[in-house]
């Protein structure tokens, strides 16, 4: 029998999330009188692309563990996902012989980075683990974690977990399905929007990326790597070649966890999908490859759009630390941007201007926060549109390929 599910969202603190795992596998089985051998929990170490298979022993996991431990975190609440193994591990639970009291002991929140606001379904969750450490009430366990001086009270937290966990173990809720299909498993945290009584459902879910990145014949007039791009703009691909896949499909990703439909295009459209946009209630990305503006025709676009008074909801100029070239002139580069969109950099805040994006993980991070920060806007602006009655039809927007 598995102890523990182990559910979170992955991004820049894997390596403290495995080291949290490792640490309790060992309480649990020192708690459980087990062999230091015994396999205890399970951690997934996938990142599930959109349309692939989820893995088999991911699926028995959630199946047949006694608990299932949540590690709270705002890009925890935000992933898809993870929506969907809480969304499985609660339609066990439910036929639970004891309940909802049952159903609830089972589901074991751990607060990683406390999020801002929780989803409906967690809301009813208890998550008071009578931790006294006050750290962990401001700032979760993550904290405990990194600081050296909270060794301790992370030793206490962990007993405290292990504690709890064998203890739910002693009942644990019916072995689940292994035959569920995940992709038309509901997110738990992402439901299914009710209409309003003659409103219908609003429409501000469509994500416009316009990436700014020179094709690879454009590379080789200025004496730029050609590795990096292909026959079209969409091809850039700014981490090869630890990564070469590109960074459309990091975008998209990250996009389709959150619930949004993307569209994408190059340079040529940008002053277009902003007028589809603002027509639509919809959101622009500009990712930029900060190389476009040594292209004499990016370089006219985007100051011609910077000079326009439309404007993108976020921009995200990315610039390997594994590009050698990248790194070299990065000073360079920095400049470059700010002479070609500084406009749009001055009306644009820490949040929704990322000046220099290092990774693919810090990437998807930065995004999923962008995307999430400019969905909470639409709503505190009053610019959520509705969809029209029946019979009536509002403007649709432009689709165009790579």
């Amino acid at each position: 029998m598995l102890y523990f599910f182990l559910s979170y969202a992955r991004g820049p603190d894997d390596l403290f999330v495995r080291r949290f795992y490792n640490d309790l596998c060992s309480e649990v089985r020192v708690h459980a009188g087990l062999d230091r051998d015994a396999e205890v929990g399970f951690l997934d170490n996938h990142n599930i692309e959109p349309g692939q298979n989820w893995p088999q022993a991911l699926i028995n996991a959630i199946a047949e563990c006694a608990t299932f431990l949540a590690l709270y975190s705002p890009a925890y609440f935000l992933s898809q996902p993870c929506g969907k193994e809480w969304t499985m591990f609660d339609l066990r639970s439910r036929g639970a012989p004891h309940g909802d009291e049952q159903a609830v002991a089972g589901l074991i929140p751990v607060v990683w980075l406390p999020p801002r606001e929780l989803p409906e379904v967690a809301k009813t969750v208890h998550y008071d683990l009578d931790v006294e450490e006050e750290a962990y009430r401001r700032r979760g366990l993550r904290q405990l974690l990194r600081l050296q001086r909270m060794h301790d009270a992370y030793i206490e937290f962990l007993s405290t977990i292990a504690e709890r966990i064998v203890s739910a173990a002693a009942v644990p809720p019916p072995r689940g399905s292994t035959q569920l299909d995940f992709d038309r498993l509901e997110s738990a945290f992402h439901p299914s929007a009710a209409p309003d009584a003659g409103q219908g459902r609003w429409t501000g879910q469509t994500i416009h990326f316009v990436i700014a990145a020179p094709s690879r014949p454009d590379a080789e007039t200025i004496e730029r790597d050609g590795g990096f791009y292909g026959r079209d703009p969409l091809d850039w691909a700014p981490f090869w070649p630890v990564q070469a896949r590109p960074l459309r499909e990091y975008a998209e990703k990250v996009a389709s966890e959150l619930g949004f439909d993307s569209r994408f295009t190059g340079l040529d459209r940008l002053g277009d999908r902003v007028k589809v946009a603002q027509q639509n209630n919809h959101i622009v990305v500009l990712l930029v490859d900060p190389w476009c503006a040594d292209v004499a025709l990016h370089r006219e676009l985007l100051l011609e759009y910077d000079h326009h008074r439309e404007h993108v909801s976020a921009m995200l100029v990315v610039m390997s630390a594994g590009d050698v070239q990248t790194q070299e002139h990065s000073a360079r580069l920095a400049g470059l941007m700010h002479d070609t969109l500084g406009n749009n950099e001055r009306r644009l805040d820490e949040v929704m201007l990322r000046r220099s994006v290092l990774t693919g993980p810090a990437f998807e991070a930065d995004l999923a926060v962008v995307l999430a920060e400019a969905r909470n806007r639409l709503v505190a602006d009053g610019r959520v549109f509705r969809r029209p009655p029946p019979g009536q039809y509002a403007p649709r927007p432009i689709l165009e390929g790579p």
